[in-house]
């Protein structure tokens, strides 16, 4: 059998052995270096033939199986699952929600009550000369108590509750600006506005938390002198 008989016979044995498709390359090299020109040069023997060393490579290709049908989804276990997820953004939210209704009730106690022992003083002596810093804490509790509240709210929070927490935090805002230009009888529709707003926040986390004992629905001693 001719030498390169035999090789392609040897090729073919070796792909019915591997049992998938092969790709096979074939490069056939001396053991002299390439001339110049790109064409393979032989060395030969004293005999005068020529030495050739063949070099085989394989790529073969991965075998695969088809598996017959159609993929189907079990409308059960979708639906379960998709109930067990919006169980749990429920919690999640409600969770969150909590959370924001405690900060701005507990907030809420410490603004209310500098604001009111401001505006008794105020009542009392008619005069912001006099109140000594009361009206300065009273701000800084109602500029702390907004950063306490603000930091809570989120995206995730249930949407009955942000509304009027934001607007409690806006009206507070005003609140304290007011305090700070040593405003009087405008401070009354100002400090009006802000007492709604909690109320409504009151209102609104009732369904998550009951209020806390030191917030009644409505605080005396808010109004200061018309």
């Amino acid at each position: 059998m001719r030498p390169t008989s035999a090789r392609l016979a040897y090729l073919a044995e070796l792909r019915n052995v591997v049992g998938c498709h092969s790709e096979t390359a074939e490069r056939h090299r001396t053991d002299a270096d390439l001339g110049r020109s790109g064409v393979l040069r032989g060395r030969r023997t004293a005999g005068g033939a020529a030495v050739v060393v063949t070099a085989v490579v394989l790529v073969v290709a991965g075998c695969t199986t088809s598996v017959p049908g159609a993929p189907t989804v079990d409308s059960a276990q979708v639906s379960m699952y998709r109930s067990e997820q919006s169980a749990s953004t429920s919690a999640a939210r409600r969770e969150l929600t909590v959370t924001l209704c405690r900060q701005a009730m507990s907030s809420m106690v410490v603004m209310v009550r500098g604001y009111n022992t401001f505006v008794d003083r105020l009542n009392a002596v008619q005069s912001y000369d006099r109140v000594g810093d009361l009206d300065d804490r009273a701000r800084a509790t109602l500029i702390a108590g907004v950063d306490q509240i603000r930091a809570k709210v989120t995206d995730a929070v249930a949407a009955d509750v942000t509304g009027p927490v934001n607007a409690f935090v806006t009206s507070s805002g005003r609140l304290g600006d007011a305090i700070g230009r040593r405003e009087l009888a405008g401070l009354n529709p100002i400090a009006d506005t802000w007492t709604r707003d909690k109320q409504s926040v009151l209102t609104a986390c009732a369904t998550y938390l009951p209020p806390p004992p030191g917030l009644a629905p409505t605080t005396t001693g808010e109004r200061p002198p018309r």
